[in-house]
């Protein structure tokens, strides 16, 4: 166990954190995604780029004002990035630097200039300097884009502010910042005086008397951007329009929609329109200023999650909001065009545990699953880092409350589980109420018809007072055939239930196909904790307070029971060579109980874990409390797991498929996942994998995803056009295939292959295939031979020569052990007639 371990965050991070913005031709979007940057393709909805380089969160993305093909991005670790986002290569990377400290600082945002094309402004954090008495703070910085000779930037205010500005928007063509920096005020900083700045209190004061106006904190703000003017959302639903910024004397008026707190706003281009968005999950458009009347609005309603970012493309013709569910939507002509997913947030858990069902592996799609919508489970594939689907698990629709605090009620799902095989999945859903509790266990099966799970069997409070575990095992039983059994463990009965399907060979889908309830248990009227079953499922262990039991699941009798000091907080068996070892966490101590000498194998004392989670593929363990984590081995060997700041909280942990494998021993096929209280998703990795170095592809793989990105998706098809393209530059004297029509069918092949959503313009399948039957350019002297020769020629044998030995080129590039023909000819039309032919085949 020399390999040091630590966590990082997972590829899954949200996409909502900060605005995403839009190309100048709108044919991406970019986000900021965790440590990296997400290039998403609008046409088709693919993730084309990941921008990896920063070693911490980033805080902006934002398009180079002197090159619109450049975006930079910065991050807390202390550097601002220059990327060709196109071909997702980094060009160079800096460290802005301020007088008063030679240290990298945390770059908290960036934002652009209107008409300004040499300069755009940073926040940052200073340290106060290392001879200076002032302590550090935020300040705004003004910076040349010419990054290849960074120098010192030049502060645009002589002002430290103690607390960091939230919703910092430029108007007025440049001439002034607004920022919201205190709870009841926004600042405004005039950039053509040197950053004089004026301050302006948008909440009521005990004195005044027009309560209309008496307005709750600021939430947002957006600055109008080509006025001196400001628009505030505030926390009672109110927008307060400030005109006038400038100067002292500035007044504001003030209109009403929201019910609910105003999350964004953003003016339009032009600034003729304001868009705004809360938590009723409803984009409004409002008239602004002479364009018309503020009372006219239009509405996109039903977005599904609370609007957190707004943004627009430069020409006002696209829309992009994001949204506390982890996802972007793209709205054109006012209807929603486009939606991104990332990894769902249920975002009506605020205070609560995001997955609060933990972290599951589905052992049939290898996806992570885990709440996500209301009421619903996400399967997310890791490998494509795409959301796959969502499961509607509860049936119930759910509605944004009066009010923040009141809240409706709504079911959550807090257990799942699945069999080796993914053909069962258990889910326990709950509801509290104010008088009364709902609590229903629900056993699924997949079907694969439909290539989804399917309810089969509902039963209405299996336990009293709740569920606090569930275990599926597959086992052989006495006549060797495969039974499946289901333990369940009462969070206040105190008793655990086994369930065995009433017809073992059914595949759930006949009519008297159900589970039951076969036997119950219960041990010194203890508190029942959790259960699990044996790699073979012949033995179930039961915890019950400081009490360890086995009991035989088929007989449902006890066979063993041992107490210890403390009481038990998870105990998993060992898989393989192992199977008779169980590691048990206490609240003080790790044990490895030995179950045939029936002792200690080994302890490691003084080391708190609140759950386990075992490698099925080593004799390896993890274990974890919510700001620590550790590995241990069944020969008695231990290492602690470097936390980050941003690793706490951690409340599950799960082992999944792991293709990149890297040499430690832990990790060799599997990947540890964990996730925390806050929603983030962790993964536990070697410390030279975590540490994420900068990302330069190659000059060909740089061609390559320049010629993809004409298709606007990177799909199997567009892979193969792509690879064609540079294989016939590469070698354009390459031998092929003489099978006449042998390129029409297998285009035709990955056409049907590939789905239609993902499919790119027939202009450009045409094209391609009409390319690969072109012939180099005949002599004239030829061409009139060639021409005439045209219906001799379709009879003549393949391998025949032409008299130029001129050879055509490349139709497919895997095909080497195919007759070959150096006879060059030109597109006739019994080739069209193939591919349509071939095409009709297909349909």
């Amino acid at each position: 166990m020399d390999d040091a371990l630590t966590i990082r965050l997972a590829d899954t991070e949200s996409i909502t954190s900060y605005s995403p913005i839009v190309s100048k031709d709108k044919r991406f979007l970019l986000c900021c995604s965790g440590c990296d940057v997400k290039v998403y393709s609008i046409r088709s909805g693919q993730c084309v780029h990941v921008l990896r380089g920063h070693q911490d969160l980033v805080t902006s993305v934002l398009f180079n004002p002197a090159n619109q093909f450049q975006v930079l991005s910065s991050s807390l670790d202390g550097t601002i990035k220059r990327w060709n986002f196109e071909d997702g290569v980094l060009i160079n990377t800096t460290t802005p630097r301020c007088l008063d400290s030679s240290t990298p600082l945390a770059v908290y945002g960036m934002y652009d200039l209107p008409n300004d094309k040499k300069h755009f402004i940073y926040l940052i954090k200073t340290s106060g300097g290392d001879n200076s008495e002032e302590k550090g703070g935020y300040r705004f910085l003004k910076q040349t884009v010419q990054m290849e000779t960074w120098s010192t930037a030049d502060f645009i205010s002589t002002r430290t502010m103690k607390k960091l500005p939230s919703h910092v928007s430029i108007g007025g063509k440049g001439s002034f910042l607004a920022a919201i920096i205190s709870t009841n005020e926004f600042d405004v900083f005039n950039l053509l005086k040197g950053g004089n700045s004026l301050r302006h209190r948008v909440s009521n004061d005990s004195n005044v008397v027009e309560v209309m106006q008496c307005l709750a904190k600021p939430t947002c703000l957006a600055a109008h951007p080509s006025e001196d003017c400001v628009a505030v959302g505030h926390a009672d639903g109110k927008i307060n329009i400030w005109s006038n910024v400038l100067s002292k004397k500035a007044k504001h008026s003030w209109v009403a929609w929201h019910a609910l707190p105003v999350l964004s706003l953003k003016f339009t281009p032009e600034g003729s329109y304001l868009l705004s968005g809360g938590h009723e999950s409803v984009l409004v458009k409002w008239c602004h200023g002479a364009y018309g009347n503020p009372a006219q609005r239009e509405y996109l309603p039903r977005l599904g999650a609370p609007v957190a970012h707004i943004n627009s493309s430069e020409d006002n013709s696209v829309y992009v909001t994001s949204h506390l569910d982890n996802s972007i939507k793209v709205v054109r002509n006012w209807i929603v065009v486009q939606i991104f997913q990332g990894l769902t947030r249920d975002h009506l858990s605020a205070g609560k545990d995001a997955f609060v069902a933990g972290v599951n592996f589905e052992p049939r799609s290898g996806a992570l699953v885990l709440n996500g919508l209301p009421g619903h489970l996400q399967f997310y594939s890791l490998n494509e880092d795409t959301l796959l689907y969502n499961l509607d698990i509860v049936g119930q629709n759910y509605t944004s409350g009066d009010s923040l605090a009141h809240q409706h009620n709504y079911t959550r799902i807090e257990l799942v589980d699945f069999t080796a095989d993914g053909s069962w999945m258990v889910t326990v859903e709950r509801w509290s109420g104010s008088y009364s509790e709902q609590c229903r266990m629900k056993l699924w099966f997949y079907d694969t018809e439909t290539s989804s799970y399917v309810l089969n069997t509902d039963i209405d409070r299996p336990h009293q007072g709740g569920v606090a575990s569930v275990r599926f095992s597959m086992c052989a039983s006495e006549d060797d055939s495969q039974t499946i059994m289901l333990v369940s463990v009462g969070s206040a009965d105190r008793k655990f239930k086994l369930w065995r399907i009433t017809d073992s060979q059914s595949d759930g889908r006949k009519s008297g196909s159900s589970w039951r309830m076969e036997s119950t248990g219960y041990y010194k009227n203890k508190n029942c904790l959790s259960a699990e079953f044996s790699d073979d499922g012949s033995i179930l262990a039961v915890i019950f307070a400081n009490s360890l039991t086995l009991w035989d699941p088929f007989e449902n009798q006890l066979c063993t029971a041992f107490d210890l000091k403390s009481d038990i907080k998870s105990a998993k068996f060992c898989h393989g060579a192992q199977a008779n070892y169980i590691a048990i966490a206490t609240e003080n101590d790790v044990i490895l109980w030995d179950l045939l000498a029936y002792s200690e194998k080994y302890k490691w004392e003084g080391v708190s874990c609140k759950f386990l989670v075992v490698d099925p593929l080593s004799d390896f363990f993890l274990g974890f409390s919510a700001n620590a984590g550790y590995i241990f081995s069944c020969s008695g060997d231990m290492k602690s797991i470097d936390f980050p700041s941003y690793a706490r909280n951690i409340t599950t942990a799960a082992f999944t498929t792991n293709k990149q494998a890297t040499t430690a021993p832990h990790s060799v096929k599997r990947r540890v996942y964990l996730s925390s209280s806050t929603g983030s998703l962790l993964v536990v990795d070697d410390k030279d994998v975590a540490h994420r170095p900068d990302v330069t592809p190659t000059v060909e793989e740089a061609s390559k995803n320049r010629l993809a990105k004409n298709y606007q998706q990177l799909t199997p098809l567009a892979n193969l056009l792509a690879g064609n393209l540079v294989q016939q530059n590469r070698d354009s004297k390459a031998q092929i295939d003489s099978r006449r029509g042998l390129a029409a069918t297998q285009l035709v092949q990955q056409i049907g292959e590939t789905s239609c959503v993902a499919m790119p313009s027939i202009n450009t399948l045409c094209r391609a295939f009409i390319h690969s039957l072109l012939m180099d350019t005949l002599p004239k002297s030829k061409r009139k031979q060639d021409e005439d020769s045209e219906s001799e020629m379709e009879v003549e044998s393949s391998d025949s020569e032409n008299e130029e030995g001129v050879p055509r080129k490349p139709l497919v590039d895997d095909v080497s052990n195919a007759p070959q023909e150096t006879a060059g000819r030109r597109l006739r039309k019994s080739d069209v007639l193939d591919f349509r032919n071939a095409w009709q085949k297909i349909k």
